[in-house]
């Protein structure tokens, strides 16, 4: 058979244009095979894909003895496109079944015809999602923690089988029962309420009713490192866990939680295994009385190494534990092994009520301290004074607008040369990320600076809005015309022009779906005076290296595929040049990379194969969490006309870890040298554009 009759024949090869598929046509690689012949067995390292013109194939899988066949596949089909996309092992065998002739190209060839071809690589797409089912371990394990939600009660030792078969990408280490993944286990540990070794049941709610209305005076708050939640203790073993809205937050803390348990059965299971649970005991009754004037355990750093060094532990492992709990981690392996992961949760939700309140409650606060600043309720604002909604945190917009610390950068470097501090010994471009990053030491060191910090900001019509309604998005409220041609960061223009009557609201991140309801609630409150919406993020990447920064050209959802692209204006600056050209001048040491983002249900719902099909198929550069939601609030808003059409929107985000290299995944800590220069670059450029349209 002619090589392109064949290339037509074969889906979705016919999608290629005419000069592509003669030009494949030319690399093709003829190979003939008996009938019995092995193409490729289990495990090879291999990643060729083979079209078969004449003959018959069949797939065995080699692990049971009978080499039992999964499926046949008949002339005018391929195999093999599975290793090349996800570029690893082979999964299964590969036999004749009869004389057969096939033409071969390599995966790397493979993959640059999925670059070059977007029609080729959806058609690809489709197969691997619809009719091989590759996302299915998500939608198992998705529909059954909200099937458990939606009846009350949530099955930890029901989740766990399908939370394993996720493989997430943070936790490589799920199915070896031998290796303690620690990197994952801390991951997991800085998400989670601090007193998850001892608690047995948690009762989880979309709003505090009573007796818990006044949950902060009558219950202990349980503090979590890594991710902002609301959390009481209510009873010894029971904690009450007020969640965020939409379902983002929940798939969070469970699959936090369901690898939390994967890793305390491993430490359970060594401790049991060497009988060494009395030898814990003993440990912890002999250090508790052993206390300084401070109250700090005597001695227990090297008294701990040494005798955990004793148990059935590694060194690193070791080193390990100590780190994902320094106070008490003897004291924790004892609860881990008495617990034996055995949790019970409640979820009480208000039926045609989800978490409308908190919002409610939220949106008035923003009001109100608007009123405060402005003298003018958000719905009688003057039409010519603007409103710029920045998403972002809660320091580099309010640090770079604060004249005080734009007059201290020398006293700053300083103190930090000074005091030896270690930032100093790192790499630096500008010497104002530097000062930023030693900032939060600078103040702790001596109360008087913080007072003046804060009377500084305060005066640069900087104010705060500290009650959140259990939100948990802070506000920040910024007003123009207090800095005026003040000395601000010496890389941002000062504020002058059209800009000099304008209000920035500066809210920290939301979480997932629940930043949909944020923006809308303000934009809905803020309404036609919104000038401008910036979104500033932190993202994983599929390309370049932490530190990077992304501009992204369209969202992806994960669960639908929906696919949304950003207009060409969204990535130009208000002079007609290119955001990512600016971007990448302003950030020297990095690079600026432009492409779809993939919004993802969570951080531990992504595995190897997920994020290479976004890759392989979409083009994708990375993935995030809330883009697609604000994105949907924004145009929604617009097209209702809450808000003027030509509101400015603007996405970047910084790159926070690169998910497919375990050395630089979210388990391993970003360096201040590696996340503040991105972050401060999209700082200045956003305020830059509100400032004077990017005339910088």
């Amino acid at each position: 058979m002619d090589l392109i009759e064949l290339l037509q024949r074969v889906h979705p090869f016919r999608f290629l244009r005419s000069r592509q598929r003669i030009d494949l046509a030319e690399r093709l690689v003829a190979a003939r095979f008996d009938a019995g012949e092995t193409i490729f067995r289990r495990n090879d390292v291999d990643e060729s894909v083979y079209l078969i013109a004449e003959g018959i194939v069949e797939v065995f899988d080699s692990r049971a003895a009978s080499e039992d066949v999964v499926m046949v596949i008949r002339p005018h089909h391929f195999f093999g496109e599975w290793e090349a996309i996800f570029q690893q092992p082979r999964l299964f065998g590969v036999r004749a079944r009869s004389a057969c002739t096939c033409y071969s190209l390599s995966g790397e060839q493979f993959r640059q015809l999925l670059q070059e071809s977007p029609t080729f690589a959806q058609g690809f797409g489709s197969i691997l999602r619809d009719n091989q089912g590759i996302f299915a371990a998500f939608e198992r394990f998705k529909v059954q923690l909200l099937q458990d939600a939606a009846s009350g009660q949530i099955s930890i030792s029901r989740l766990l089988p399908l939370y394993r078969d996720l493989e997430p990408a943070l936790h490589p280490g799920v199915e070896d029962p031998r290796r303690l993944d620690i990197p994952a286990l801390q991951y997991a540990v800085r998400r989670l309420p601090a007193n998850v070794t001892r608690t047995f049941a948690f009762l989880m709610v979309d709003e505090l009713t009573e007796p818990f209305s006044a949950a902060d005076e009558h219950f202990p708050i349980v503090a979590t490192r890594g991710r902002r939640r609301d959390v009481w203790e209510i009873l010894p073993g029971k904690d009450l866990v007020l969640l965020r809205s939409g379902e983002s937050d929940l798939l969070d803390l469970l699959t936090c939680l369901c690898l939390y348990a994967v890793e305390a059965r491993k430490i359970r299971e060594r401790v049991t295994r060497d009988s060494a649970l009395p030898q814990l005991d003993d440990f912890v009754g002999d250090q508790a009385p052993s206390r300084d004037q401070t109250g700090t355990t005597q001695g227990s750093g090297n008294a701990t190494r040494e005798f955990l060094n004793t148990l059935a532990f590694s060194s690193r492992e070791v080193d390990g534990l100590m780190a994902t709990w320094p106070e008490d981690t003897v004291r924790r392996l004892s609860e881990i092994t008495r617990h034996r992961e055995m949790f019970s949760i409640d979820v009480r939700r208000r039926e045609r009520n989800y978490n409308a309140r908190r919002g409610e409650l939220w949106t008035a606060e923003v009001a109100r301290l608007t009123r405060e600043l402005t003298g003018y309720d958000p719905s009688d604002m003057p039409p010519e004074r603007g409103i710029h909604i920045i998403s972002s945190n809660t320091h580099s917009v309010t640090n770079s607008l604060n004249p005080w610390l734009a007059a201290g950068v020398p006293e700053i470097l300083a103190w930090g040369r000074a005091t030896e501090h270690p930032v100093m010994d790192e790499m630096w471009t500008l010497e104002t990320d530097c000062v930023y990053a030693m900032l939060p030491d600078f103040l702790a060191a001596d109360p008087r600076r913080s007072v003046q910090f804060r009377d500084a900001a305060t005066q640069a019509g900087q104010h705060r809005l500290d009650r959140t309604a259990s939100t948990g998005i802070q506000v920040q409220l910024i007003d123009l015309s207090r800095i005026v041609d003040a000395q601000i960061d010496a890389h941002i223009t000062p504020i002058s022009g059209a800009a000099a009557d304008d209000l920035i609201v500066n809210i920290d991140y939301a979480f997932g779906e629940q930043a949909e309801q944020i923006i809308r609630n303000l934009l809905m409150l803020f309404g036609e005076n919104v000038r401008s919406v910036n979104f500033l993020g932190k993202a994983g990447a599929l390309v370049g290296t932490r530190g990077d920064i992304l501009a992204p050209t369209a969202f992806i959802e994960q669960h639908s595929d929906l696919f949304q692209p950003l207009p060409a204006h969204s990535l130009t600056c208000g002079d007609g040049l290119r955001c990512v050209d600016r971007l990448a001048r302003r950030h020297p040491r990095g690079q600026v990379h432009a492409g779809p983002l993939l919004t993802v249900d969570g951080t531990l719902l992504q595995n190897r194969q997920m994020l290479n099909f976004y890759r392989q198929i979409w083009d994708v550069i990375g993935m995030e969490m809330e883009g697609t939601h604000y994105y949907r609030g924004i145009l929604e808003s617009g097209e209702l006309g809450v808000i003027r059409r030509d509101v400015d929107f603007r996405f970047f985000y910084y790159v926070s870890d690169l998910p497919l290299q375990s050395h630089s995944n979210l388990a391993t800590p970003l360096q201040r040298s590696e996340g503040v220069p991105p972050l401060y670059a999209i700082t200045r450029h956003i305020l830059d554009e509100i400032s004077v349209g990017g005339n910088s």
